[in-house]
């Protein structure tokens, strides 16, 4: 078991990208909108609610202005796996996170392939890595290779947790979908920690928000709402790191995280934050422990 504790991602971190964040004009204080427009106001996208001027931003003004969710550029940032980031023909950006990061997830990802590239300003390239996102095992013969459809078991996470520790180097992300489109729920990274050991025993489900309703005459009525992944991990936590452990989800108490179980194991990636941590002294040398992890939708 593995946790990587989210950093925030700041102008400064992210030094490139190749998505636009010009789907509005920038808000600029005292010009008059008129009701329904939309602005650009620090990497959020606002609608004015009437027509009007006014000198105060739009995150300060709720009486004039509608927050419609961060532009396509930072919604892999947003701490939201259903918002997505998309450029036709890939996504490429550049992060320069002036301190040790040495684990990068990226979750709800449709593409083929995912790779991380870091860069040191001495030392140059020191990591290179990509990931296949598209499963190819229905391809046995020449038909099936150029007109069998993806599998649905296509990966929608790719975790990098062998990066080397360099605080000055640039990571730089390509997710690639050949000429198709790109998407990208959430990008994490920082500074991954080791629990534990992950057991057999360990549950995962999906806590569903629709609503299904049925009246005095039996007629369901169903309104379609989004979901997320939980998960119970059962570890087993060596007792001379326990005090180590109940620190960490100390510090990380709602904090957003990627809990890793397996990193083979996509069904055990979770992102969100935990609810309960547990730890029984059952043996000597080993602690038996029960984490609950409620995703982020």
């Amino acid at each position: 078991m593995r946790v990587i504790k989210s950093v925030v991602t700041t102008d400064a971190i992210l030094t490139s990208s190749n998505i636009p964040e010009n789907e509005y004009p920038a808000w600029v204080s005292g010009t008059s909108y008129t009701a329904l427009g939309k602005v650009i106001y620090q990497h959020k996208i606002y609608q004015r609610i009437v027509t009007g001027a006014g000198t105060t931003p739009p995150d300060l003004d709720q009486v004039n202005w509608l927050d419609g969710g961060y532009t396509n550029r930072y919604r892999m940032f947003d701490n939201t796996l259903s918002s997505v980031s998309s450029k036709m023909g890939g996504i490429e950006l550049m992060l320069t996170p002036n301190q040790i990061i040495n684990g990068i997830a990226l979750l709800n990802v449709n593409a083929s392939t995912v790779r991380v590239v870091m860069n040191d300003p001495i030392e140059g390239v020191v990591y290179d890595r990509t990931k296949e996102l598209r499963s190819s095992s229905n391809v046995i013969d020449y038909y099936s290779y150029f007109f069998a459809p993806l599998l649905s078991e296509n990966l929608e996470t790719a975790i990098f947790l062998d990066l080397p520790s360099k605080p000055t180097a640039t990571i730089t992300v390509y997710v690639s979908s050949g000429a198709g489109l790109a998407e990208v729920g959430e990008v994490v990274y920082g500074v991954q920690s080791i629990v534990g050991r992950t057991n057999y025993g360990t549950a995962i489900g999906i806590t569903s928000y629709s609503r299904k309703d049925t009246d005095e005459f039996g007629k369901v009525t169903v309104v379609k709402r989004k979901n997320s992944k939980y998960a119970d991990y059962d570890i087993d936590i060596d007792n001379n790191k326990l005090s180590v452990v109940q620190r960490l989800f100390s510090e990380i108490d709602s904090v957003p995280c990627v809990f890793i179980g397996n990193p083979d194991m996509e069904e055990l990636v979770v992102y969100g934050f935990y609810k309960e941590f547990k730890a029984t002294i059952s043996f000597p040398t080993v602690s038996k422990c029960t984490l609950r992890v409620e995703g982020l939708i």
